[in-house]
């Protein structure tokens, strides 16, 4: 071996002292670190997935050296160690072939020749160098194509810099200092000290730019930008050089950028340097990719938005709040929406509902489905007959289909009528956190209805409020919709004698898991303080 090699362990193993003496001190004479056992269960529990290579003679006192070397290639930890087997007695063809056909990887007799002994375990370890270098080459391909899945599946900036950051660490099994930028402004950082530590993060308003042509650059311990040097106090680094790759997108602006603590710059194998390459190359791909759906999920939201009413208006007697949340699994506008307005008689129209689709074209009909709905209800017309002629005009000019909630209230007395077209039911939360379904089946829009649509009464008294939501909130794909419906009617109990806005915050909160579709909800509560038709206090009126 020459002096920059890695100093190679190897286990010896004779029940006869002398010659394990001779065969250890040759070893160790040629920089072998020795490790030696006397028995076969001694050897068992010596060889690990570090060892180089063992030297195992073929009989000993308590298990022997073919059940040995069995065993411990049995082992998927040991499986790759070479095995000598060397034995003075058993020294014929028959035996040699017995050893080798049994998983040895050479075989010498005894008297053994000490340069034949030492080259024969040279080779075997240079042998095993190589399985393990192909292993590591593997594993650090599985780990590069395992960091890059997850960069690529990043949602936000803040997300994608602590996975450029935690998936170069294990890849490259080092300290990592991860740059992503957002925009002019905006700089992410987050420092990995090593795989599985806990991150270091860092905002600023600037990116380290290249010194030079943007290629590798290797900032001296002395001369690490100050970002950096404060996320590496901060992670109890002990002062050392950054090598650093900057991050490209296809129009050479820049995105990020990746730095790797080292020594020197001789630090960096071949295969550390390709590997950074390919990350590199990888997530500047998934960072551009960010950004163009980050601009192009912020236009679809603004869109959205604005086809819902910018305001819900004051109504005496009433306390309305709504909210609208987009999934993160979708870029695209949906169809949900809501609505609330005053009706010609003094009552108030409370809607919600829910487009097929999640296209620009849902979005389309979702703001005619809407206003459509307000007009009709306008001119007078009950609800059930409104929907009725909604019906007739989606059918007539759309394919699409779309479920409906319409809450009729007269906020002088808490009389209510509910209307429905295929939509989950209303929910009735009264003060003791009583929750009563209010729903009357009937089909949703888009299809003949033959059946009508009759109105589901209901009375609210004072604080009671009615809660109304898309499906986004409760569907899952790991539930059904009864267990999800049973699962809001408890989640909304807990919400009795709450402020709608807090309502709203509150379901938005208890929801926060895996959807992958758009919320609305609307809350509509009857004032705690609402009079009663003769003038006094609804409150103690009852």
């Amino acid at each position: 071996m020459t002096p920059t090699e890695p100093t190679r362990r190897v286990v010896v193993v004779d029940d006869t002292p002398a010659h394990r003496y001779v065969m250890a001190t040759w070893l160790r004479g040629a920089g072998f670190d020795v490790v030696e056992a006397g028995t076969g269960a001694a050897a068992l529990e010596l060889v690990t997935a570090e060892t180089d290579a063992v030297v195992l003679d073929v009989n000993l006192p308590d298990l022997s050296g073919g059940e040995v070397c069995r065993r411990i290639k049995a082992s998927e930890v040991t499986e790759q160690v070479p095995v000598l087997h060397v034995s003075a007695t058993a020294i014929d063809a028959a035996a040699r072939t017995a050893g080798l056909q049994g998983g040895a990887d050479a075989y010498l007799p005894e008297p053994l020749d000490r340069d034949e002994f030492l080259a024969t375990v040279d080779t075997l370890c240079r042998g095993h160098d190589q399985v393990r270098g192909i292993g590591r080459s593997a594993r650090r391909l599985e780990l590069l194509g395992e960091s890059l899945v997850r960069v690529h599946r990043a949602g936000t900036y803040a997300e994608a810099v602590d996975r450029l950051a935690t998936g170069a660490a294990t890849v490259l099994d080092r300290a990592v200092l991860a740059m992503v930028v957002v925009d002019p402004t905006t700089v992410l950082r987050t420092l990995c000290r090593a795989p599985g530590a806990v991150l270091v993060r860092g905002t600023g308003t600037s990116p380290v730019l290249p010194p030079g042509p943007a290629g590798p650059t290797l900032f001296p311990a002395d001369a690490v930008p100050d970002p950096w040097h404060r996320l590496a106090v901060q992670a109890r680094l002990d002062p050392a050089a950054w090598w650093t790759m900057w991050l490209y997108d296809d129009e050479d602006v820049l995105v990020g950028g990746l730095a790797l603590r080292v020594d020197d710059e001789s630090d960096l194998t071949d295969d550390d340097r390709s590997a950074v390459e390919r990350f590199v190359g990888a997530a500047s791909v998934a960072l551009a990719n960010l950004r163009t759906y980050t601009e192009e999920h912020g236009i679809a939201m603004a869109l959205q938005r604005t086809m819902l009413p910018s305001r819900l208006g004051e109504h005496p007697g009433l306390d309305v709040a709504a909210c609208y949340e987009a999934s993160d699994a979708r870029l695209d506008v949906g169809g949900d929406f809501y609505d609330v307005y005053d009706l010609p008689d003094g009552r108030v129209a409370v809607v919600i509902g829910d487009v097929q689709g999640h296209s620009l074209r849902a979005a389309a009909v979702m703001a005619e489905v809407r206003l459509t709905l307000r007009a009709y209800l306008r001119e007078g017309h009950t609800a059930e007959r409104a929907l009725d002629l909604l019906n007739e005009s989606l059918r007539a000019d759309h394919p699409e289909m779309a479920t409906m909630c319409v809450c009729v209230v007269d906020p002088a007395t808490g009389s209510a009528e509910v209307t429905d077209a295929g939509h989950l039911p209303a929910l009735l939360v009264r003060t003791d956190g009583t929750v009563e379904t209010v729903k009357r089946s009937s089909r949703l829009l888009g299809l003949p209805s033959p059946d009508g649509r009759p109105p589901a009464p209901v009375t609210l008294g004072p604080g009671d409020h009615l809660l109304l939501v898309t499906d986004g909130l409760v569907e899952r794909r790991d539930s059904t919709l009864r267990e999800g419906i049973a699962r809001l009617t408890d989640a909304a109990a807990a919400t009795a004698g709450r402020e709608p806005d807090d309502v709203c915050q509150d379901l938005l909160g208890h929801f926060d898991d895996a959807r992958d579709d758009d919320v609305a909800i609307v809350v509509v509560r009857r004032s705690p303080t609402a009079q009663a038709p003769d003038g006094t206090s609804a409150a103690t009126s009852s």
